[in-house]
């Protein structure tokens, strides 16, 4: 078999389409090049076996490629190499190009996001259908009823085995790719994975603010467009490197006793207890073959930021002796946030441990908190190479405000039984309210 110089310098346009001018980062280059040679073979592969058009795997390649990398516009151009590929192998010129060309379409919107696999075999029924239409429509449009039977019977068993087939081969691809697919991240969304039920046994606090954080991350990401699972499962995973050492920090310092931890180490010392969660985290994802995805969350949800109380407190026992303290030896070893999911997580890990010291958690007080822990991370460059724009900063910021206040919401209290100082009070609360209410 012979393809056409014209197939292949397409495909080379799209690639360059879609890393120079679109700045995709996903897929990398090599990727590219072999998704080209994977759609090249199977599409050969079919017609030699003496399968008709309606069994090529266009529908199984669309559906691959869009929950593998969660981009409508890279299956978009796939879609149409893919269209153009099997023009060309089955002669089928205008009519074929539409069909199988909207047909993948079909089948990456229907795919778009889906978070089970049963979406994933309801994206393939639905894309055999249009397939089978179109094909009726366009390529048979004077075949009788036994032949419709047939192209029917054919489209629909391509759409099912399509489907079957990536959600068979989606983990093989998500290795080979360093991807994670909404199927998966659901999967470790479920606290009874290791990781999780040993962090709710050994690390209760670190449990509980790994929960919040998620809470802020999803609704943040999900404002601004980004992959809301992704920053909530991330942002589960994001502090597991604290559960060895659990008791040398404040979310888990429950007891008296546990609070003196630190007092009794140097500065120096509680610094490098701090920042080795970060390792220990990386090592505990590794040794449970975590998706490099979710280690990037462990990595960069400090960036580069500074500890800040242990390097005060070593600029003071240093100054009593004349000396200044490096701050670059009291930095985090970053690297700094790389994609959008990963920065929220890194200002709402921020933000809700900051919050958790307010003593008057008035609406007023978070929104300076919110505002202030932003520009600070910004001004220190910490988001300069998430691509988050100021007014995704600035969207973010109104989330965490919001929920923030819903968190810390005060409730009126309440008269116990048989009381009736307790009942006397309620009712001048009650009619205090009623009177507020018809002012405003």
């Amino acid at each position: 078999y012979k393809i056409s110089y014209s197939l292949l310098l397409a495909a080379f346009f799209f690639g360059i389409y879609l890393k120079h001018f679109k700045k995709k980062a996903e897929p990398a280059c090599f990727h590219l090049a072999f998704l080209v040679v994977l759609s090249v073979v199977s599409l050969l592969i079919t017609q030699k076996s003496g399968l008709s058009i309606y069994s090529v795997p266009v529908i199984a390649l669309a559906i691959l490629i869009t929950v593998l990398f969660e981009d409508i516009e890279v299956s978009f151009i796939y879609s149409l190499f893919n269209s153009l590929l099997v023009c060309f192998i089955y002669k089928a010129g205008m009519p074929g190009f539409i069909t199988m060309f909207i047909s993948g379409l079909t089948a990456s919107f229907f795919s778009l996001k889906v978070r089970n696999r049963s979406s994933v075999i309801k994206a393939g029924i639905i894309a055999a259908i249009v397939e089978f239409l179109l094909g009726c429509a366009l390529i048979n449009r004077s075949c009788c009823s036994s032949n419709v039977f047939d192209i029917l019977k054919t489209s629909l068993l391509n759409g099912f085995i399509s489907a079957v087939i990536v959600i068979g081969i989606l983990p093989l691809f998500e290795a080979l790719f360093g991807v994670i697919s909404n199927i998966s991240l659901l999967e470790l969304s479920d606290f009874n994975h290791p990781i999780l039920r040993k962090m709710i046994l050994d690390a209760p606090g670190t449990y509980q603010h790994s929960l919040v954080v998620a809470n802020l991350a999803e609704a943040a990401a999900e404002e601004i467009g980004a992959n809301s699972l992704l920053a909530r499962v991330g942002a589960y995973y994001h502090d597991i490197g604290k559960i060895s050492k659990a008791e040398y920090f404040s979310e888990n310092q429950m007891l008296a006793s546990q609070r003196d931890k630190h007092k009794k180490l140097n500065p120096s010392m509680s610094k490098l207890i701090i920042i080795s969660h970060i390792k220990e985290g990386v090592d505990l994802a590794r040794k449970y073959r975590l998706n490099r995805k979710i280690i990037d969350f462990i990595r960069q949800h400090h960036g580069t930021t500074l500890v800040y109380y242990f390097h005060r407190m070593a600029q003071q026992r240093k100054g009593a002796l004349g000396k200044n303290e490096s701050e670059d030896a009291y930095r985090y070893p970053g690297p700094k946030p790389k994609s959008k999911e990963t920065a929220i997580v890194h200002l709402a890990d921020t933000i809700e441990a900051r919050s958790r010291t307010l003593e008057d958690p008035s609406p007023a007080r978070v929104k300076e908190v919110v505002k202030d822990s932003i520009n600070k991370r910004l001004l220190d460059g910490q988001l300069s190479e998430s691509g988050l724009t100021m007014k995704d900063l600035d969207t973010i910021s109104k989330v965490f405000i919001r929920i923030l206040n819903a968190m810390f919401h005060t409730r009126i209290e309440y008269p116990k039984e048989d009381d009736d100082s307790n009942n006397q009070q309620f009712k001048e609360n009650q009619n205090k309210q009623s009177e507020a209410d018809t002012a405003d």
